[in-house]
């Protein structure tokens, strides 16, 4: 076994549990899952904006785990592995599903004016509104560039652990965050938010 492989192992909390989920203890898968769905979700529902899309994503993508197990060597995290998987899932399946649901992707009034903020539940309502209409800015720009603030964002993964996702290179990676924040605050302006 290669010394990243080790390094691997030893950093990777869950390395026990996969090697035993390897060898068919069902235990250690079901242990897996429940350590990892939450994130395997918020992935999928911020890739795909639906939540029951993402919920059947989040059991698509396990099923696809526990046939491709068998294969994992370990070079990586598993929930490095596992974000990868994830992520070509949900790209696959945000591609389907803007083929038959394009006219519903436009989204009427969504930018429309941000009331001044009041006090107590009306600020909070404002903040919640004020993301939503950031993550809906997010969901027009590129999907490259869509992925790379979800991933770091949202799942807050390294710079490093993009790079191992989406199988780029550390400086693409670094770049394509750098011109999504520079879009999404072009966006901003646009829309006057911030």
């Amino acid at each position: 076994m290669a010394l990243e492989s080790w390094t691997a192992i030893l950093s990777d909390p869950l390395a026990d549990l996969v090697s035993r989920a390897q060898r068919g203890d069902r235990a250690a898968l079901g242990d897996l899952i429940a350590q990892t769905q939450d994130r395997v979700y918020n992935l999928a529902y911020r890739i795909l904006g639906n939540p029951q899309e993402a919920e059947d994503l989040t059991q698509e993508v396990y099923v696809r785990v526990w046939r491709a197990l068998p294969r994992f060597r370990g070079e990586s995290k598993f929930t490095t592995w596992l974000h990868t998987v994830a992520t070509n899932a949900c790209l696959n399946r945000k591609r389907a599903l803007r083929r038959r649901l394009d006219a519903q992707l436009d989204a009427e009034g969504a930018l429309d004016d941000i009331a001044t903020p009041e006090e107590g539940p009306a600020q909070e309502t404002m903040h919640r509104d004020e993301h939503a209409r950031l993550w809906e800015l997010v969901e027009r720009l590129p999907d490259k560039y869509r992925l790379v603030l979800t991933l770091f964002y949202q799942q807050q993964l390294s710079y490093q652990e993009i790079a191992q996702v989406l199988a780029l290179p550390l400086g693409t990676v670094k770049a394509h965050l750098n011109r999504a924040r520079n879009a999404l605050a072009a966006s901003l302006k646009k829309v006057g938010i911030r």
